[in-house]
């Protein structure tokens, strides 16, 4: 009687669980953010007169300008070492 009751309560709670992830999975796709555009520009290859075609979002083209602009200062000693806490 007991292992009854036992494995209906198991399956009404397996059977509720089933049912809630539909309904997170139809919410989510119907809020789902759109894909951010994709800017392509010809970059200058080194070494070559052929340029090569890259695309990226908005928000890489800064970073990757962003990295590059601390490798000029870098090269030119401009940039100024991290300062680490000192322990005592």
């Amino acid at each position: 009687m007991l292992t009854t009751a036992l494995l209906s309560i198991l399956l009404l709670a397996s059977g509720a669980s089933d049912t809630a992830p539909a309904a997170d999975g139809a919410a989510a796709t119907e809020t789902a953010k759109p894909k951010p555009k994709k800017i392509c520009k010809n970059v200058d290859m080194t070494g070559s007169r052929i340029g090569k075609r890259q695309c990226k979002t908005k928000e890489q083209w800064e970073q990757a300008e962003y990295a590059a602009e601390l490798s000029v200062k870098g090269a030119q000693g401009t940039t100024q070492p991290p300062q680490f806490p000192t322990g005592g």
